[in-house]
Order: structure tokens, then sequence, then C-alpha cells
């Protein structure tokens, strides 16, 4: 039989629920590291967050990006050569005045060894990546909402909450890699966040589905506790939730992989780096984050911390203390002093019974030979006459069938 076989069984069953101290800890350390990474680095915002200018040429000659950036001077923010046939020089700026502009195409222009017009230039102001960003956070917020109210209602509230902690969970340290990693923050990486929120919101309600299952017949005489019953749910269903993540990831790192680094393009890296972290920290969340808080958070309620006691209890007293043995009725006296009732007790074992003499063997011969005797004298016995047929009856007529028959007494 496979693992995951044995583990929907149950035959096989992993401590998740009861370790985890374990795993808060772990994403207590990774959600510090990230909102910590957030504040001091910071997010690396692209142009279209924050506004500025772009500059692409094509170079008939070798360029280097120290070149380039004497050429611009300090306006230069980032600067690329990429190493890819057609080579091409791009330069990021803040946002800039014309006669600026002007300037800086002229200077590529010539360390480029291209004509003037040959220099595409970009300008994104401050107030469109503003708009970008609030509409990000209303998506989000709405979508939060929404995760909040359809969960409650399928399921229950405290779920719900559960679903948004492991939701804001992945979303931090998502964020906190790209801070660390320094990628540029772009709208590509905007639409991966909220993808993400996707998959991870996907494998927690699948998880969340079967304790609900689990966790329904539930009731003060059980010998499970919802802690118990939590983790089965999560052994049955972590590996589904292992297999759908592997199933995402392994596209979304060729798409890493071949994509941004084999091809060239960078908008490709920054969509499958937030997916692959996203989805990763998901299925984490979905295992080891959501289904501990809603069963920590229920044996709270005082029926499952009554079934928890209960079940302690019993495990302390050993197998035979579920069923105690009943006492003895007490016996009930009469008026006189009597018993009214017997109490139970086993029949008396009978007397041997003596078994009688056998007279002497002169006789027992003589009483053989009196009864040969009177045998011998007794008469035939009268042949047994044949029955007589019996004779038909004759229909009574409808007179006679509507009186009842009379019984002739003797």
């Amino acid at each position: 039989m496979s693992l995951a076989s044995r583990l929907y069984h149950g035959e096989t069953s992993f401590d998740i629920v009861g370790r985890r101290r374990l795993w808060f800890t772990i994403s207590g350390v990774l959600v510090l590291v990230s909102l910590i990474s957030l504040i001091v680095p910071g997010l690396n915002f692209g142009i279209d967050f924050k506004g500025g200018a772009v500059f692409r040429v094509q170079p008939e000659r070798p360029v280097s990006e120290a070149q380039v950036r004497r050429a611009v001077g300090s306006a230069a923010e980032v600067v690329q050569v990429t190493e890819n046939e057609p080579v091409q020089v791009i330069v990021q700026t803040e946002e800039l005045a014309q006669p600026e502009v002007a300037r800086i195409r002229t200077e590529l222009a010539g360390l480029a060894g291209v004509e003037r017009n040959q220099v595409s230039t970009e300008n994104i102001g401050s107030k469109w990546g503003s708009t970008v960003s609030r509409k990000a956070v209303i998506a989000l917020l709405v979508f939060l909402v929404v995760v909040t109210i359809y969960v409650s209602l399928r399921m229950e509230f405290k779920m719900a909450v559960a679903a948004l902690v492991a939701l804001l969970h992945d979303l931090i340290i998502t964020a906190g890699i790209f801070a660390l990693a320094r990628f540029e923050v772009t709208p590509a990486s905007v639409i991966a966040l909220l993808t993400i929120l996707g998959y991870s919101l996907y494998d927690t309600v699948v998880v969340f589905d079967k304790v609900r299952e689990n966790t329904g017949a539930l009731t003060a005489m059980s010998r499970t506790t919802y802690s118990q019953a939590t983790n089965l749910a999560v052994n049955q269903t972590m590996m589904r939730s292992l297999n759908t993540s592997l199933a995402s990831l392994l596209p979304i790192l060729g798409l890493l992989l071949v994509g941004s680094y084999l091809l060239g393009a960078e908008t490709l890296k920054d969509l499958a780096l937030a997916l692959f972290v996203g989805v990763a920290a998901g299925a984490y969340s979905s295992i080891f984050i959501a289904p501990p808080i809603v069963a920590m958070w229920k044996e709270k309620e005082p029926r499952y911390t009554q079934l928890r006691a209960r079940v302690e209890r019993l495990a302390a007293q050993g197998p035979g203390a579920e069923r105690p043995e009943r006492p003895p009725r007490p016996v009930r006296t009469g008026a006189a002093g009597t018993r009214s009732r017997r109490a139970a007790a086993p029949p008396p074992e009978p007397e041997p019974v003596p078994s009688p003499e056998l007279p002497p063997d002169n006789e027992l011969e003589e009483a053989e030979a009196e009864e040969e005797a009177v045998v011998a004298q007794a008469p035939a016995r009268r042949q047994p006459q044949k029955p007589r047929p019996t004779q038909q009856r004759r229909k009574p007529s409808g007179r006679q069938q509507s009186r009842p028959a009379k019984r002739r007494r003797r």
C-alpha cells in the first residue's frame, strides 16, 4: 500500500496539529525577517509605481555600464546592458524635464553610434503608479472580504479567520523575499500576488472541508478530541495538497528558468518568482498554519474542552475504563425482615439418587417363567377391520349454508 493510501486511511499519521508550536515558531521567524526587510531595504518599486523615464537603444559598438553612467550623469538610477543578441542599453531615471530628456537622448546616441531618433523614450508619471497601487490595494481588500463571507457561510467564521491568517502569511513572506532579492516590483508582480491568493485559498478550503467532515460527528461520548480529528483530516488531504502544489510549481519553475534566464524576458522573471514563492508558501500554510489555528481556537469552546478532558481521563485510566462494571443491585427486604426478592445465586446441586437393589437370580428366573405362561394363555388379538369408505357429503342448500352448523353435544 502506498504512503498516500496509508495517510488517507489513518494507518500512518504525522502529528502536525500537536507540534503547532514548532510550525508557529518557524512561520514567526520568516514573517519577522520579511517585515524587517520590507522596512530596512524596502521594496524596489519599478517605474510603473514611482514614475520616471526609460531610454532604450541598440548600440552599433560595444558599450559598458560605466560608460553609460558617465554619459548620462547622476540622473541615471538603473543602467542595464543586455547580453543577448541584439544587445540593448536600458537607462531608467526619475521624472525629468524635457531639456534633460533631450540631453540624455543625445548622449546615448553619440555613445552607441546611432542617430538620435533611434533612442526610444518612455515617460511615466507618478500619478499613474499611485493609481495602480491604490487599485491593487482595493482589489486585495475586496478579495479578503469576499473570502471571509464565503468561508463563513460555507463552513464557519473561525475557519474564515484562519484562512485569512494563512493568506497574510503567504503575502508577507513573498513580499519579504522580493525585498531581500531586490527584485523590481512591477504590475506583473502585483498580478502574481493576487494569483497567489487563489492558490493558497484553494488548498486551505480543501483541508477545512475534510476537517469539517471529520469533526461533524464528534459528541460528548466520543473517544477523539477535536485536535486529533483535525490532525487526521490534515494527513488525509496532505498528499492531495502536495500533488496540486507540485503540479503548479513545475511549470512555474520552467517559466522562471527558461523564460527569464534563457530567453531574457525580465517581465516573466518577476511574474514567475512571485508565483513560485507564493505557491510554495501557500502549500505550507494550508497544512502547517491554518488547521492548527482552528484546532487551538475550537478546543477553547466548553464542549470540546470537556471532550478533551474526558479523553485524557480515559487514556490515563487504561483501556477498560470506558465501560465500568455495574455495581450489584441492593436486596430489598419486607416488613417482617424476609427477602421480597431472591438474590441471584447458583442453583443447589441435586442430591444423588440411590440405585435400587436388584433381587437375587432365582427370583428373576421365576418372574420370567410366570410372564411367559401368561403370554401363552392370552387369546389371539383380533385383526383390525378395514375402515369404511367415506361417503361424500351432500352440498347443503343455500338456506342451510347461511345458517351456522350446530355442533352436537355429547
